[in-house]
């Protein structure tokens, strides 16, 4: 088990790269999400099947989101109906600030080579805030050892049995899975990769 500590969201990327990984340390973060329930029920599951020391923090941002993560409507500025905007460094920053107090090294992150398509996916993205956050007292650096994978691949590469990995939850839009929203379409496709019709 190394020092570093996973943002754990409970979604597929997160639960192959923390079973690859195997950090000490995993962090959940409740910041008024739709799915946040069953985000927190997945990856409690498998942190437990793991031996990881779970953190699960709730942070109120209900009225800062759009889109279909939270009830609130889409923003104008992208046409990905997920977006919040600055989500992912919000909860990089929390991950550095938990990762500070609890010791850890690393904050690894699950993002994907798909994940290139939001610039909080982007290679540059990922560079920048890395600089910002290793520069900072604790040098605690931030790491998405999956961005040049695909979900697949990094799955495949993770080893993570089918049973742990089912435990998984994408959906965007609430606690149980809606079937049509861009995470659980993205889920129906990995398992349809991975020979299991859900």
């Amino acid at each position: 088990m190394n020092k570093g500590l996973v943002l754990l969201s409970g979604g597929l990327d997160s639960i192959a790269l923390a079973y690859w990984l195997r950090p000490r340390i995993a962090l959940t973060i409740d910041y008024g999400q739709r799915a946040s329930q069953a985000e927190i029920s997945a990856a409690s599951m498998i942190t437990k099947q793991l031996g990881i020391k779970h953190f699960v923090e709730k942070i109120t941002l209900d009225n800062f989101g759009s889109g279909l993560m939270s009830s609130l409507e889409s923003s104008s500025l992208t046409d990905k109906a997920e977006f919040w905007p600055f989500r992912n460094q919000m909860i990089i920053t929390l991950g550095a600030m938990m990762a500070v107090k609890q010791g850890a090294d690393n904050v690894y992150i699950g993002t994907v080579s798909t994940d290139s398509r939001h610039m909080d996916g982007s290679q540059s993205f990922l560079n920048k805030i890395d600089d910002l956050i290793s520069m900072q007292e604790g040098g605690v650096n931030i790491t998405a050892p999956a961005k040049s994978l695909t979900t697949y691949q990094l799955i495949e590469k993770s080893k993570i049995p089918l049973e742990i990995l089912l435990w998984g939850h994408s959906c965007h839009v609430g606690n149980l899975a809606c079937g049509c929203c861009p995470g659980c379409m993205k889920q129906s496709e990995i398992m349809s990769l991975l020979g299991i019709n859900r």
